[in-house]
């Protein structure tokens, strides 16, 4: 990763909201992004100390889409898992930061509002969601408790790159290519999401293993061209 991006999606207390801002400068986060914050950044200087600058810097935006933009791959983060649900299928945070370090540009890391996380579809609009394992008798950290376990691996890991980076693209090819058969081969809509959803995060997860992701998109091309209104030029032109 060339660039590690720290996403707050609505943060509601100063506290941690200034907690975090300390956090960057431990973990050499390169850009925060705040979306729609409801804490005072203000009162939030109080709390970041000696990393105040962070606020002052910080890219405040109205949507995720915002946030994302520019981005090569994007890791969302959620206490609520499951095994059956492809928007919350787990990732562990230690192969999240395996997967984030082999990736070229930018890596944004996404965390929720300390009441409810993140939505559904913002969760749709991320490549990767990430769960940190906790006690079932308690699943829910505190949100900067969260941020610096998730900032702590992404750090080690980050030292730790010794192979090439991958080009994510092929990530936006393969939902390209899924996107334009999903419209054709299925009707329903919100089977639809989640073939599309499901499909773009196993190249996701597969960044690194750039002639397996060739050979997925390879069969995904020929399949477009062979099916009467799949439109594969979308995906040529990246």
């Amino acid at each position: 990763m060339e660039k590690l991006r720290l996403v707050l999606v609505g943060v509601e207390g100063a506290v941690n909201l200034g907690m975090i801002a300390r956090l960057c400068e431990n973990f050499d986060v390169d850009e925060l992004y705040l979306v729609s914050p409801k804490a005072s950044i203000e009162e939030a200087r109080e709390y970041a100390v000696r990393a105040a600058r962070r606020l002052d810097e910080a890219v405040i935006v109205e949507s995720l889409e915002e946030a994302l933009e520019g981005s090569s791959l994007s890791l969302c983060t959620s206490a609520k898992a499951s095994w059956r649900d492809p928007l919350r299928l787990p990732l562990h945070p230690r192969k999240a930061a395996e997967i984030a370090a082999g990736v070229k540009g930018t890596v944004a890391l996404v965390m929720g509002r300390e009441s409810v996380g993140l939505t559904r579809e913002e969760l749709s609009k991320c490549d990767l969601m990430v769960t940190i394992p906790t006690s079932p008798r308690y699943r829910a950290l505190n949100l900067a408790n969260a941020t610096a376990i998730l900032l702590y691996e992404l750090y080690q890991a980050r030292r730790s790159e010794t192979e090439e980076m991958v080009d994510s693209r092929y990530v936006r090819l393969v939902e390209k290519y899924v996107e334009s058969l999903a419209r054709i081969l299925v009707p329903d809509e919100r089977r639809r999401r989640e073939v599309i959803v499901s499909l773009r995060r196993l190249a996701a997860r597969n960044v690194g293993y750039e002639k397996d992701l060739r050979s997925l998109l390879y069969l995904l091309s020929r399949a477009c061209n062979l099916i009467e209104g799949c439109r594969s030029e979308d995906a040529s032109k990246m």
